[in-house]
């Protein structure tokens, strides 16, 4: 995609995202999608075949997003086990989804389609994986082959909770954010230790009150089953014929 494509790619998306702030996604095509950017409606369909299609792509801001969130600076001395950063990050997710109805209606509406099913799976994946290497990093964690896939599941436990949440009341409320933590931690106690240790390093940036970025690097993994659904994202485009 060159200059001028990603230009109007990305005013498509923020014009997705701004009709969604205020309108049902029923409410929302292809057209007003045009309108809405300023462009001829046969722009939006060369870049998104279907109301999916644009949705998905503004589903994928939003995960990129929730990457970052995990890649933000973390008070250490609030760490003192792993329920700690558990509970750090899943307030950012909290205030992050509140702060971004329209994120909510496509991830917990289930407006986004298969393949936005799909892809989310996969960045809970990519999530996953950054947290257990972040709780590496900082604590001296028990050795398992299945820590990953735990996390995996604690962060479907977290989003079943989140969608009754926002499916009764249109956001992620208070309550519903602590049964969701309270849900997750009971699920990781079955497989790690109530507490674990601090490494050395992390005991004197503790003590200095520093706040520190626990930036990790991405794992096979999380590449293999990226490739595995941009395939299968490749062949459902394919088949899908252009609708508002």
């Amino acid at each position: 995609m060159r200059g001028r494509g990603i230009l109007r790619y990305g005013a498509l998306v923020e014009a997705t995202e701004r009709l969604l702030l205020n309108n049902s996604p029923d409410a929302v095509g292809l057209y007003q999608i045009a309108e809405e950017a300023g462009v001829p409606p046969a722009s939006v369909y060369h870049f998104f075949p279907t109301k999916e299609a644009a949705f998905l792509a503004l589903a994928r801001t939003y995960l990129d997003e929730f990457i970052r969130l995990g890649e933000g600076p973390v008070p250490i001395a609030e760490l003192h086990s792993w329920q700690d950063l558990i509970r750090i990050d899943m307030g950012r997710g909290k205030d992050f989804y509140n702060d971004h109805p329209p994120a909510m209606k496509i991830l917990y509406g289930g407006y986004g389609g298969v393949e936005t099913r799909e892809v989310d799976s996969l960045y809970n994946l990519r999530i996953a994986e950054s947290l257990s290497r972040r709780l590496n990093t900082v604590f001296h964690m028990p050795i398992s082959r299945n820590t990953v896939s735990m996390f995996e599941n604690c962060l479907a436990i977290i989003d079943g909770i989140w969608t009754i949440s926002y499916r009764r009341y249109g956001t992620i409320t208070d309550e519903y954010y602590n049964e969701a933590l309270k849900a997750c931690n009971a699920y990781c106690r079955l497989y790690l230790p109530e507490t674990v240790e601090l490494r050395e390093d992390y005991h004197s940036a503790a003590e200095r009150g520093e706040i520190l970025a626990l930036t990790t690097s991405e794992e096979s993994e999380y590449g293999a089953r990226k490739r595995r659904v941009a395939r299968t994202g490749q062949a459902s485009r394919a088949k899908q014929a252009p609708q508002d």
